[in-house]
């Protein structure tokens, strides 16, 4: 990993020619600030050991997208630490007390941080299926890591909360270019559609090399392209993504764009994956096939065993407050 030394033997390299675009120029804005605050909160703390930045911090500090919908509570700055009694009370400074063997990583500017795996398995606690699985890919693309990578990394964890969304979310896993593309597959994948091919090629009837798009179901000549705030900001970008896709449509593709509102919010994806459902042309299910079951299974959302352990609590509770008779025994007036 370029400017970055690293411990317990992991290799690094970052991905080349990795969206070489304005999202890659402000996330290295944003790593860059995100440094410099860093490097004043370690000023004013008074100790000789490591600072291990992990979380939100460490994904700013590596270039990468924080996740939506976390369950962390918010704060500036995030540090985990093994041992309990080397918590601080530093306003606006969130300590995790994680007593596994997570591994770090030094940047050239000293600063310390989670390791990017590790760093995503401990977003598992706090992360549903599909935001694991959005993280895990722009993990994967910043660094080029494998899937095997993930879960050997994985298997040197013990009692990790999380773990099944874990192991699930690397069932999902595969190679994107964004984390609206990956939000984009997963919607159609809820809704019952099948997985559409990645970054398909379609060929020009001369038989040459045509356009890359973004997802496809080629049998039935639908392919569907992510518009990104690149797509506007840029005339050169807008003018040959409209190329492309008038030449694709001139062939017999239809071509659907899908938007950053589309995949908002539940009622939003839902909506998308039925337009891509009618050209289709197959009924839309509204739930998973059975490869993708996991992105519906409630047992392993989120704070599910506490929600579960609250349902018993609320049972037990109305059981002593209205405890049945027992049958056949009159109630006297």
């Amino acid at each position: 990993m370029p400017g970055m030394s690293t411990a317990y033997n992991y290799r690094e390299t970052t991905q080349s020619g990795e969206i070489q675009n304005y999202v890659r120029q402000d996330l290295s804005a944003q790593s860059a600030a995100k440094s410099a605050d860093c490097q004043t909160l370690l000023s004013h703390m008074r100790t000789d050991r490591t600072i291990c930045f992990s979380l939100h911090t460490a994904l700013e500090l590596y270039a990468i997208e924080r996740p939506r919908r976390c369950t962390l509570p918010a704060s500036d700055f995030y540090i985990t630490t093994r041992d309990h009694r080397h918590r601080s009370t530093m306003n606006n400074v969130l300590y995790r007390t994680w007593n596994q063997p997570f591994a770090i990583c030094t940047l050239t500017n000293g600063l310390t941080c989670m390791h990017p795996l590790d760093t995503w398995i401990q977003y598992a606690q706090y992360l549903d299926l599909d935001e694991l699985v959005v993280l895990g890919e722009a993990i994967a693309r910043r660094f080029r890591y494998s899937v095997d990578q993930f879960r050997n990394r994985l298997a040197a964890f013990r009692r990790i909360v999380g773990r099944t969304r874990c192991e699930k979310a690397l069932e999902l896993l595969r190679t994107s270019d964004s984390v609206q593309e990956t939000r984009a597959r997963l919607a159609l994948l809820r809704f019952g559609l099948p997985s559409p091919d990645m970054h398909h090629v379609i060929t020009r009837a001369n038989g040459n090399a045509g356009y890359t798009v973004d997802m496809a179901y080629p049998a039935s000549k639908v392919c569907i392209e992510y518009d990104g705030d690149h797509h506007r900001r840029f005339r050169s970008q807008y003018v040959r993504d409209q190329r492309k896709r008038r030449e694709l449509r001139a062939m017999g593709w239809t071509v659907i764009e899908v938007f950053a509102d589309d995949l908002w919010n539940e009622p939003n994806q839902r909506e998308f994956a039925q337009h891509v459902a009618n050209a289709l042309q197959v009924p839309l299910t509204g739930r998973p096939e059975r490869p993708f079951r996991a992105l519906a299974d409630p047992t392993i959302a989120v704070n599910a065993r506490q929600g579960e352990h609250q349902r018993r609590a609320r049972r037990q509770n109305d059981a002593r407050s209205h405890p049945q008779q027992p049958h056949g025994v009159g109630i006297s007036p």
